[in-house]
Order: structure tokens, then C-alpha cells, then sequence
């Protein structure tokens, strides 16, 4: 039970604490600064070549800062790649890159032949065919050149 005595050890440690809080809460609110500004400090002398040692002398342009705008960026010249934006691709290249990220998009593959992966590190096709393997490749063929004609044989690895 709680009497007059020991209730002073918890009342006294407690309002200490909500004083301790309160303080901390209200005085970052009244320290807000409306008008900050991102103030830049700036050299009153600059160090000349002589001062410096010869590791760190670099030359001092004085049209590379302006006063009122910070620094000047150097414009480099822009040059021309080589390649045209409105070129199309040739409609055997363009069909042969759309049935390759197809068939790359749905590997692992299984069929009735065998089985299709891709190995991205050789940028081919693994075929797997299944016994009798000389039956297996007939029917692979049939099936690429019916589904995949734009895909030649030589983008499949066979084991």
C-alpha cells in the first residue's frame, strides 16, 4: 500500500521527467528558423602559388566563379556518336530478336523432344534431347522451324 511517505518517491522523479520531456519537445520548436539560407562561406584571400606547395598548385582562373552566381560549369561540346534514331532494323534481324526473347522468356521449356534452357553466359539455347535422341532432334527441328523460323539450329547447344 501507497502511503503520504513513499508517495513522494514517485510523484517528485516523475514530474521531473515530464519537465525533463516537455523541454526537450517545445525547445526545438521555438528554435525554427523561417529564413535560412544556404549561406556558402567564401575565401577572403586566396592562397597564392608561392604559398602553396608545388603538389597543390593549381592554376586560379578568375572567370571560373562569378559573385553573384557560384561557379561557371565548363561546357563541353557534344559529339556526334554515329548512330541514327530513325533507323529501323532489318525485318529478319528485328523478327530473329523478337523470337529469341520469347523463346528466352519461357525457358525452361519442356517438350515432348526434350528440354530448352538458355545459358546466358554463352548467349545460347540448351537443348537436352531425349531417347531415341535421332527422333528427339527430327521433332526439334520440325517444332523450330514451325514455331521458331527466325531462330537458326546453331543458337542451340545439344547434349
Amino acid at each position: 500500500m501507497i502511503n503520504k511517505t513513499n508517495l513522494k518517491f514517485y510523484i517528485i522523479p516523475a514530474c521531473f521527467l515530464l519537465i525533463v520531456l516537455l523541454i526537450i519537445l517545445i525547445l526545438p520548436m521555438g528554435n525554427k528558423n523561417t529564413n535560412k539560407q544556404n549561406v556558402v562561406p567564401t575565401p577572403t584571400l586566396l592562397p597564392t602559388g608561392e604559398q602553396l606547395p608545388t603538389s597543390f598548385q593549381v592554376p586560379i582562373s578568375p572567370t571560373s566563379t562569378s559573385p553573384t552566381n557560384g561557379p561557371t560549369p565548363t561546357l563541353i561540346p557534344l559529339h556526334f556518336t554515329g548512330g541514327d534514331l530513325t533507323q529501323d532494323l532489318p525485318t529478319d534481324v528485328k523478327l530473329f530478336s523478337q523470337q529469341k526473347t520469347d523463346l528466352r522468356r519461357k525457358a525452361p521449356l519442356t517438350l515432348p523432344f526434350g528440354t530448352i534452357s538458355f545459358d546466358y553466359t554463352n548467349d545460347k539455347f540448351i537443348l537436352t534431347l531425349v531417347e531415341p535422341k535421332n527422333q528427339s532432334q527430327t521433332s526439334f527441328n520440325t517444332w523450330l522451324q514451325q514455331t521458331y523460323p527466325a531462330i537458326p539450329a546453331g543458337q542451340f547447344a545439344i547434349q
